[in-house]
């Protein structure tokens, strides 16, 4: 009985039933899923967060204070501008314990603003809670409604200490201020309270200077060509060219190079990229060496931008053909070739890239290199509009798709603690009530035995008083007879030889009914004469009988005794010489009638001993006894009790 009732509990383990259970007691289950499915849906189009630094600049960085507030940078812009967001890119701190992904970014922070038409600075924006325990170097995106501003002014409110310290600071690798899909950021003047310009990689202008840890603008991808890897060079100085070739005069006013994205400790971001370079413009066609020079790099090395964008500024000029000349290559060690490696040239005019798709000439002799069993190093790969690693996207909705990923992604975290909570609290409770199921079983197993144990000792007992009754009725009382007859001189030989037979015939009746429950027996009828032959010896009788009956074996012992206790107290008590038996049966009762023609009952006979076994006897029968007697004339005993009904085959 154990083993099923421990089955019930398998099901349990079962993920759709505990779904299913979990759904029936949190309706919000479903809710939940619906949303974290809508979720993946969105992000499926949203770009993802790059797996490593790009390196570059660090950013900006405040003094070290005991307080938030002090810490504020500031954009002050000549005339009025309409801007509708901003952002910061948190800095990351690379140190031997481990990248710091959130460096300086404060837990809360306000924007304040100054308007033209107010003297008062007001507050655009507060964001309460910037999510630093879950962020990882995501962009802070923060939208606006269309606000004519002449100033901006960045203020922690709640800066983050360093492990172990009291002091407070503020950092960003990078801030941006929206005016549509402009970042205006560049265009105004920046100032700060205080800025360590002295530490390396750290300065109040890198702020504003397009290089964060978060690389190029770039929807994730695999694009098969990596971009340009020019002939191997045996010294820094060998100079190098690509040549982009417009196929019409086109106004340009900028020029973009996104460095390569190295894969190796050594070739790490920014590996590969120009040390010294000029960007030169023609107007003419193919094979007329008429360049003129619109940007150079400057006497010092040109700082590396790691996996970076780098925008080079020129005043406007229209050319057809565009070259980047490289007078001096990467080296970062002197155990590795110098070499260049770039993944894209952009040629703008304002946002508009003319170089996109456009042929591009080198001097190599290799034009195409492997670099695994997918992906090549061609110079068609310069102007495909990939970097080393996706597809190039406007700044802005990649900066705002970044951070609704971050928001997406904390409110999927969310709801998967809040699914996992319910499914968890589902299971156990389901555990708890299938348990205490099972132990309900098992107490009412024990219980069920008990009570059998009970009912089984109660029936011993009630076995034991039938037996010791039938005994004392049927054989106490012959064997009493018996001595009396014995002690007096007119005890005849007859007398003894039937009290001692009817003694034997209720020993052997209270065996067969007591014993021998289930043995064959005779027809009611066939026992009821075979019983009268015995007892009523020495007296005449005649047995009526009509009809058939079958009783159980219970109602059947009532019935015999009943019928010998009659017999038994005519052969006592009535004097008789005949007696006249009759057994009738119908469809819903019996009728058993026992007569004789004795002296009849004494007045007060129904309280007598002799009337009280009978009426016992007729009661467990539930049937009714109609006793007629007269002094003189007999007595009549008339036993009707009911039957089951016969059912028809």
């Amino acid at each position: 009985m154990i083993v099923p009732a421990l089955c019930l509990v398998a099901p349990l383990h079962s993920a759709e039933f505990e779904y299913r259970l979990a759904a029936w007691w949190k309706p919000e289950l479903k809710s939940i899923d619906q949303r974290l499915a809508v979720i993946a849906k969105e992000m499926q189009g949203l770009p993802r967060m790059p797996d490593m630094d790009a390196r570059g600049t660090h950013g900006f960085h405040s003094d070290f204070t005991f307080d938030s507030e002090s810490n504020w940078i500031r954009f002050d812009w000549p005339e009025p501008r309409e801007i509708d967001a901003v952002a910061l890119i948190p800095a990351r701190l690379t140190t031997r314990s481990g990248d710091t992904s959130n460096y300086g970014l404060p837990h809360r922070l306000r924007i304040e603003a100054g308007l033209p038409e107010r003297a008062e600075p007001a507050i655009l924006v507060e964001a309460l809670d910037t999510r630093l325990a879950t962020r990882r170097g995501e962009p802070l995106f923060i939208g606006l409604p269309p606000t004519r501003v002449l100033w901006l002014r960045f203020i922690p409110i709640d800066l983050p200490t360093l492990p172990g310290k009291s002091v407070r600071f503020f950092s960003a690798a990078e801030a941006l201020v929206f005016a549509g899909d402009d970042n205006i950021a560049p265009l105004g003047k920046l100032s700060a309270n205080f800025s360590i310009d002295a530490e390396t990689g750290w300065n109040l202008g890198y702020l504003t200077d397009g290089q964060s840890p978060l690389g190029p603008p770039e929807m994730p991808g695999t694009p098969a060509n990596l971009g340009w890897h020019a002939d191997i060079a045996f010294s820094t100085t060998t100079t190098t060219w690509a040549e982009v070739d417009l196929k019409t005069l086109r106004s340009i006013d900028s020029v973009r190079l996104i460095a390569a994205k190295g894969d190796s400790p050594v070739k790490g971001p920014g590996f590969g990229f120009p040390v010294r370079f000029q960007i030169e413009t023609s107007n003419s066609h193919e094979g007329d060496d008429s360049w003129k020079k619109v940007w150079k790099s400057g006497a010092h090395p040109f700082p590396n931008p790691g996996y970076n964008a780098v925008t080079l500024s020129f005043p406007e000029v229209s050319a057809r053909r565009v070259r980047l000349l490289i007078q001096e290559q990467h080296q970062p060690d002197l155990l590795t070739i110098p070499r260049v490696l770039l993944s894209e040239i952009e040629v703008l005019d304002g946002k508009t890239n003319h170089a996109l798709g456009m042929p591009v000439r080198t001097p190599d002799a290799v034009t195409s290199r492997p670099h695994d069993a997918t992906r090549v190093w061609s110079t068609a790969g310069l102007t495909d509009g990939h970097s080393s690693t996706g597809r190039i996207m406007p700044l802005r909705p990649w900066i705002a798709q970044l951070a609704k990923r971050f928001d997406l992604e904390n409110e999927q975290r969310e709801l998967l603690a809040q699914r996992t909570q319910i499914l968890s609290h589902t299971r156990a409770a389901a555990l708890a009530t299938a348990f205490l199921a099972l132990a309900a079983v098992i107490i009412s197993l024990i219980l069920w035995q008990i009570r059998i144990r009970l009912i089984a000792r109660r029936q011993i007992q009630a076995l034991r008083l039938r037996i010791a009754g039938d005994l004392h009725d049927e054989v106490g009382s012959n064997l009493a007879t018996i001595s009396l007859l014995a002690e007096i001189d007119s005890g005849s030989a007859f007398d003894i030889s039937r009290l001692a037979r009817e003694s034997s015939l209720s020993l052997r009746e209270i065996i067969d009914f007591t014993l021998i429950p289930k043995r064959v027996r005779k027809p009611l009828p066939e026992r009821l004469r075979e019983i009268a032959d015995v007892m009523l010896r020495g007296i005449t009788w005649d047995f009526i009988e009509s009809g058939s009956l079958e009783l159980d074996l219970e109602k059947r012992r009532s019935l015999v005794f009943f019928f010998k206790e009659a017999l038994h107290n005519i052969i006592r008590h009535a004097v008789a010489s005949h007696v006249e038996l009759r057994l009738e049966t119908g469809d819903r009762s019996a009728m058993l009638s026992v007569s004789d023609n004795g002296i009849g009952l004494p007045v007060n006979a129904d309280s007598a001993d002799c009337l009280r076994t009978l009426k016992q006897r007729a009661e467990a029968l539930g049937g009714r006894l109609d006793v007629r007697s007269s002094a003189g004339g007999g007595t009549h005993l008339e036993l009707t009790f009911p039957i089951p009904t016969r059912r028809t085959p």
